[in-house]
């Protein structure tokens, strides 16, 4: 039974809306795949900068850590030196919440990336498989 030119015509616009479809389906994967790479990128930025602020308020502990041992050794009252030291407890502490919340923001940006590096994985081989098939069926 011959095919009419009607349905080759049919089938090779079927074909061609495939193909289309699949370009318009990668494209729109790796229009994804940046903008979770650039989110990711900002997480990551955000982190630094929260490793940042608490690097200075650790310096800032070690200067008021610092300026507590003169104060305790020049034989003054005790008040000052103590205030000294509990300003240093709270830019320690200030440090140490900056760190741990720097650090929960790095970890989310890395888990993300690792997602992101699967997905695109899993297209390839999707991409790979598709265009196998088609190869060997023509």
């Amino acid at each position: 039974m011959a095919a009419t030119p009607e349905r080759e015509e049919s089938l090779a616009a079927m074909v061609r809306e495939v193909a289309d479809d699949a370009v318009r389906l990668a494209r729109a994967e790796i229009d994804l795949a940046k903008a979770e790479a650039i989110a990711g990128i900002k997480r990551v930025a955000v982190a630094i900068g929260l490793f940042a602020g608490a690097a200075v308020f650790a310096l800032f502990m070690i200067g008021f850590a610092l300026g507590a041992v003169p104060t305790l050794l020049a034989g003054r009252v005790f008040s000052g030196w103590v205030w000294w030291l509990l300003m240093a407890a709270l830019f320690l502490l200030a440090a140490g919440l900056l760190a741990a919340m720097g650090f929960r923001s790095l970890r989310r940006g890395i888990g993300r990336g690792k997602e992101l590096v699967g997905s695109v994985k899993e297209d390839v081989a999707w991409f790979k498989r598709l265009t196998k098939r088609n190869a060997s069926g023509s």
